[in-house]
């Protein structure tokens, strides 16, 4: 099941890091409910490369699914080029109704396996600029917009890592401050009607992670995972929740969210919960 009926009709998105894997997801599910999705990344010319995907290509097939989509290319490790990226919506659409902070860097090293003394100190910083640090400067960019609308919704691209260990010291700590940040945010963005939560998908079939699969680096089955388009469906339900601001400051979890709004993935079925699949519960508090 779809989230046939909820209509973002009308209001602006902003996903960044959407030229593939969950940004692209997010951005099409947000286009098939009628939003115009603005898509940023770096990539706008994949020829040659491992991963296919670009922003233009996510924004072309937004349009085809109903909504509208703006291909930005921007480097989200620059804080002058995430400040004229939101410029440029103000100044073209008058308002920014939603900010999805999914940008990440691909590690630079191989992440599935050694010890943090083992890693680089480049990982941390691949793990905390352009992930941790970025969606803090989107978020700091956007408030002023919301703050004004007095309304808006700002999420958070995390993981169950947040709360127990996966992959890497500076994976796990780069999303526990992730979830952290979207706690309080919500303090100071409550009391002008903006909405902040921190969103956990599970195992996530991007192209990415279905290539390292591929290749033998992850230690664990994807076949019983999400696919991207599961986390879009999640953030369309939020956004589409007239109550979503008694979630604000939360950690949800996109298989709670399909039972607790009624939609499922794009092959019709409710995925398992990471937490029974991989020997994880999430936190009683985040």
């Amino acid at each position: 099941m779809t989230n046939e009926g909820k209509s973002l009709k009308g209001q602006v998105a902003v996903v960044t890091g959407a030229s593939r894997g969950i940004g692209k997801g997010i951005a099409l599910e947000l286009g098939a409910a009628g939003a115009t999705v603005y898509v940023t990344a770096r990539t706008v010319d994949d020829s040659g490369a491992d991963i296919p995907g670009t922003v233009g290509a996510t924004a072309e097939e937004v349009t085809r699914l109903g909504g509208q989509g703006v291909p930005i290319q921007c480097d989200h490790s620059r804080d002058e080029e995430i400040k004229a990226l939101f410029e440029r919506v103000v100044e073209e659409q008058g308002r920014i109704d939603i900010l999805v902070n999914n940008v990440f860097t691909l590690p630079s090293e191989p992440v599935f396996e050694g010890t943090f003394w083992e890693h680089s100190a480049a990982l941390w910083d691949d793990f905390m600029h352009v992930g941790c640090r970025a969606h803090y400067m989107a978020s700091h960019a956007v408030a002023p917009t919301m703050v004004t609308q007095k309304s808006g919704l700002i999420v958070n691209i995390s993981s169950f890592a947040g709360a127990a260990y996966i992959f890497s010291v500076p994976y796990g700590v780069g999303k526990a401050a992730v979830d952290r940040m979207a706690k309080d945010m919500a303090v100071e963005l409550g009391p002008h009607g903006v909405t902040c939560v921190s969103l956990w998908p599970g195992v996530v079939r991007t192209e990415y992670l279905t290539k390292s699969h591929e290749d033998g680096e992850v230690p664990f089955d994807i076949a019983n995972g999400e696919s991207p388009r599961f986390t879009g469906r999640a953030v369309v339900a939020v956004a589409s929740d007239p109550k979503r601001m008694e979630k604000t400051g939360q950690v949800l979890i996109c298989y709670e969210l399909g039972h607790e709004y009624g939609f499922t993935d794009i092959d019709g079925r409710q995925p398992p919960a990471l937490g029974d699949q991989m020997g994880l519960q999430p936190p009683a508090e985040a």
